[in-house]
């Protein structure tokens, strides 16, 4: 029992309403990347650029926008089902997108900065901090979620202890 007074649709409605949100911080995220990456190419030193700087830009570029579109079709799938009562159906849906959109986020940011770092730097030091920061978005968005311990439930007096001295309120 979660503790909440609440329908099975007033449920449904609320997970629905944080996937969103949650969709929402992502999506600016990968747009402002997406940006930056169409812009790249009208900046005067991009014909420096060697050829297999260029293919890993490319990559970037189709993976981010690819990003966006998957960020998107929650709301696409929701448009179609509106109204035939299987909200079920899609929570559960955009709750196994936006799992792949965050570690689809967490790639397209290390990426983005091994590009940075390669074109400046070259190419080996571009795969050490690139491949630092995408081991540190794998353990972040991935590993980390999964080891963190979750509380049973929530104390029932906020004068319990939640760790060195502090107090849960109940009412958070």
């Amino acid at each position: 029992m979660s503790g909440r007074r609440e329908s099975v649709e007033e449920r449904l409605d609320r997970n629905w309403n944080e996937l969103m949100q949650e969709l929402r911080v992502m999506q600016t995220g990968a747009q402002i990347l997406a940006a930056f990456l169409v812009v790249l190419p009208f900046q005067a030193g991009f014909v420096n650029l060697e050829h297999a700087e260029r293919i890993f830009y490319l990559v970037l570029l189709v993976f981010s926008a690819l990003l966006i579109i998957l960020l998107v079709t929650p709301v696409a799938v929701h448009r179609h089902l509106f109204g035939h009562r299987v909200k079920v159906t899609t929570v559960h849906m955009g709750h196994v997108i936006s799992k792949i959109v965050i570690m689809g986020v967490g790639m397209l940011v290390a990426g983005c900065v091994w590009f940075v770092i390669q074109v400046l730097y070259g190419w080996a030091i571009g795969a050490i901090i690139g491949g630092l920061t995408m081991l540190a978005a794998i353990f972040l968005l991935f590993v980390l979620p999964r080891i963190i311990k979750p509380r049973s439930s929530i104390p029932a007096e906020p004068e319990q202890v939640a760790g060195a001295g502090e107090t849960i309120d109940p009412q958070m």
